[in-house]
């Protein structure tokens, strides 16, 4: 997939996990990369099943809470817009396009750069996992973000 100026965007899923789930799968993150890849390929005659293992998986996700927090960090930055719980960043100097929609059951992140900021704005909110199930990459936030430093 690429954006208007021929940059290729990535398409992220950020999910809030069970703590539980967090404590079996720190080890393999691959074994719940592979769970949630399972639900997102299902067909909609499987979408009971989907939604049950979701529900197993996964915490609802307070949108209103997480929007407030992406505003809050993001006020100053002239870069930034936010409609509803739809937040756009457009950094010309960091080159740098980034589309958040936070959902109850996730939030989707589309970005022409590997590591999109808003990442960042999310870093210290525990057992967030993300999913490129286009490039088959995935990651906990915490982590990823303590490599990058």
């Amino acid at each position: 997939m690429y954006s208007s100026n021929g940059d290729i965007m990535r398409i992220y899923y950020i999910f809030l996990i069970k703590k539980e789930i967090v404590e079996l799968t720190k080890t393999k993150p691959y074994n719940l990369y592979k769970m949630l890849e399972n639900i997102y390929l299902m067909n909609n005659d499987d979408i009971v099943l989907g939604y049950k293992t979701f529900e197993k998986l996964c915490k609802v996700i307070n949108k209103n809470n997480f929007s407030k927090l992406i505003k809050d960090i993001n006020k100053d930055n002239l870069n930034y817009t936010c409609f509803n719980n739809t937040h756009l960043l457009n950094d010309f100097l960091k080159n740098e396009t980034t589309k958040l929609i936070i959902n109850n059951s996730h939030m989707k992140l589309k970005s022409n750069v590997e590591y999109p900021s808003f990442l960042k704005d999310v870093k210290n909110i525990p057992n967030l996992f993300v999913c490129d199930f286009i490039n088959m990459d995935y990651f906990y936030i915490k982590d990823i973000l303590v490599e990058s430093k």
